[in-house]
């Protein structure tokens, strides 16, 4: 028995990193193929009319003044949505494509922070695993996978804040004139689109820029600091072209899910009761603990670690709460809604996430061979924990592609189809039926689906897309015994 044990831990060493492979691509494999079952959602259908009737340009200006400051992700709404060309399966090649691209931002960050110290083919594993966790973790899958809007909105302008400081540290250590005017204008444009993006995404990375700008002036780094310092006044003046748009006064007043504080006291009390719901939640305590697995890949890559890159772990804590604590505030002054909406929270998930890691990162002492590794007790229950985060997120997500999603498809597949019809007849007024409830696992379903009241945004954003007076669903029948 002991030599079989011998043997199959020697297998398992020898062969450890194809199991991590395919354990990890086991787990990002349903979370794709659902993409083929995703079907366009609510504010998907909002902006298709403004395009058709003023064009691409006309519909950017018409948002910006009626409705929304964020050109950068209005231009992305308008142009990449697949339901403004008419084509109502595109969100399925969108999904795909956003899963891709967020590996692919986490490979290109993990590259550019380790140079030559990480082989290609760990890089794109450390990638995607760190997606599937992510992935994992996050309170809403669909909002963060498939929805089209919110990826757009909240996920590109994520991905830019990992990417816009790495592409200032290739700006200040570049060698050639040419090297500088690339990478100054790369870290110029992100910067400038997520200012033009969402007020959270603004305030993370404001953050991140006075972490810069007070360590480069803590050491006395004058070149480095007025590098941050204008990319500081940057964030501002694009923010404040966004944040104080003629459009975002307006929705202030249009859109009824909004509820401003009435007095500085309510705005503590949500920002308290927000709070204390993400700091509880599991995913917050969990995070914390799995950047100690990957302290042997840290300590590897410590020599490729930029020079800035060297951070006290408290005041890289303090300025992750921080991002926390602010992140909450644009929500907590404008809705009364406890938790958190789910979007913003996925947002402030990967700052956590991927803050923690860095934090562990820029808080290795210069020698790693200094480094203890963590006794295999430790290492095992932080392990186990994650395994289990993930194997449930997974199961779930398979036991979505095995049974609902293919029902989930069909039922709006007919609804489209019913809504199509009626849409051929002028002024139509459209009442579906209600379809059979099925389990929704917060994956590939919204958590809303078409309503009672024809006044309901989803319904007459609907209506409006196909050209229809008025659309709802039947009251479910009541059957009394």
């Amino acid at each position: 028995m002991q030599l079989l044990d011998s043997r199959l831990v020697r297998w398992v060493a020898r062969n450890w990193w194809g199991l991590l492979a395919t354990g990890v691509g086991l787990g990002l494999l349903p979370l794709l193929l659902l993409c083929y079952y995703n079907q366009p959602y609510s504010d998907d259908f909002s902006f298709t009319s403004d395009v058709e009737a003023y064009g691409f340009w006309g519909a950017q200006k018409q948002l910006f003044t009626n409705w929304s400051g964020r050109y950068f992700t209005n231009w992305l709404q308008l142009v990449g949505n697949p339901l403004n060309h008419r084509w109502l399966r595109g969100v399925q090649l969108t999904a795909v494509i956003g899963q891709l691209l967020r590996i692919a931002v986490l490979y290109a960050a993990i590259r550019l922070l380790t140079g030559r110290q990480l082989r290609c083919r760990d890089a794109g594993l450390l990638a995607a695993g760190l997606a599937l966790v992510y992935s994992s973790i996050v309170p809403s899958t669909f909002s963060a996978l498939y929805y089209f809007t919110e990826v757009v909105v909240y996920h590109v302008p994520a991905w830019l804040l990992l990417l816009v400081p790495l592409t200032v540290d290739r700006f200040q250590r570049a060698q050639s004139r040419g090297q500088r005017l690339t990478w100054g204008l790369l870290c110029g444009l992100g910067t400038v689109a997520v200012a033009g993006s969402n007020e959270l995404t603004i305030i993370l990375l404001f953050l991140i820029i006075a972490l810069g700008t007070g360590l480069s002036l803590w050491r006395r780094q004058w070149a480095s600091a007025r590098v941050w310092v204008a990319l500081g006044t940057l964030l501002a003046v694009a923010g404040a072209v966004a944040v104080f748009a003629p459009g975002n006064v307006s929705r202030l007043t249009l859109d009824n899910s909004l509820r401003p504080i009435s007095s500085f006291w309510e705005g503590l009390a949500r920002v308290n009761v927000l709070l204390r719901y993400l700091f509880t939640s599991p995913a917050f305590l969990v995070i914390p603990a799995f950047v100690l697995l990957l302290r042997p890949i840290a300590a590897q890559v410590a020599p490729a670690r930029p020079p800035g890159l060297r951070i006290p772990l408290l005041l890289s804590a303090a300025v992750l709460i921080a991002g926390v604590v602010l992140g909450t505030l644009p929500y907590a002054l404008t809705w009364s809604r406890v938790p958190l909406i789910p979007r913003a929270t996925n947002i402030i998930l990967w700052w956590w996430l991927l803050g923690w890691l860095v934090a562990g990162w820029a808080s290795l002492p210069a020698l790693p061979t200094v480094i203890m590794p963590l006794p295999a007790a430790i290492r095992g229950l932080v392990g186990g924990v994650l395994f289990i985060i993930v194997f449930t997120a997974s199961s779930h997500a398979y036991l979505d592609l095995r049974y609902e999603a293919p029902a989930f498809a069909r039922q709006w597949q007919s609804r489209f189809a019913a809504l199509q019809r009626a849409g051929r007849v002028p002024h139509g007024q459209l009442t579906l039926p209600p379809q059979p409830t099925l389990i929704n696992r917060q994956i590939i379903m919204p958590p809303i689906g078409i309503s009672e009241d024809p006044a309901y945004g989803i319904n007459t954003r609907l209506a409006t897309w196909f050209g229809l007076d008025s659309v709802r669903v039947a009251a479910p029948l009541i059957l009394l015994r």
